[in-house]
């Protein structure tokens, strides 16, 4: 198993992989009474999927927490990534300084992504703290488009099976659901 970070959303994404209007269309919802409850069963089902696949659906700035560099790098926790924005470290002084793009290198497309030390270079000592590196870095599709289909589906059926039952009760994700998310889960081990 990948020994990952903590990380957060730090700048949600702009929009959700479904719109309200694909939502009502799919749910058979006419009248806009419900378009609020709708807006926000979006939201939760995308932050659902999302947490189970480890994977963002739609562009979001992460920062991810590390204690210390690995010899294999740095396995970040949410993909598929986009870009890195900074490698920031406490130097063994306790003095917070970037790291050089010269030392590193990243494989963006591999699930979970890696950030590696190039050849030839050596990762800095970092000050003995439990959130001594931070990474921030950009993950996800691009758009709601770039989504693919089978996740999009999963969404409508948790969807659905949320709209019409409103209670609370004991259920796991809906099977039909799971089973088109399982196809895209970033497996760790």
């Amino acid at each position: 198993m990948y020994k990952t970070g903590t990380y957060k959303v730090t700048t949600g994404p702009a929009s959700e992989p479904l719109t309200v209007s694909e939502a009502k269309l799919y749910l058979k919802v006419d009248a806009s009474t419900d378009d609020t409850l709708i807006t926000l069963l979006i939201q939760a089902a995308r932050e659902s999927c999302e947490k189970y696949l480890q994977m963002a659906l739609i562009s979001q700035t992460i920062t991810e927490k590390f204690y210390c560099f690995k010899p294999w790098g740095l396995r970040l926790s949410v993909s598929p990534m986009i870009s890195v924005s900074s490698v920031a470290y406490m130097d063994s002084g306790g003095n917070s300084q970037t790291l050089s793009t010269d030392i590193y290198g990243v494989k963006d497309g591999e699930k979970p992504p890696l950030i590696y030390l190039k050849y030839g270079q050596v990762w800095p000592a970092t000050y003995a703290q439990t959130d001594a590196i931070t990474v921030t870095y950009l993950a996800g599709y691009a758009d709601a488009a770039s989504v693919p289909g089978a996740i999009k589906t999963a969404m409508y059926m948790i969807l659905a099976e949320w709209y019409n039952n409103r209670q609370d009760s004991v259920r796991n994700m809906p099977t039909a659901a799971q089973w088109f998310l399982d196809q895209f889960r970033i497996s760790w081990f």
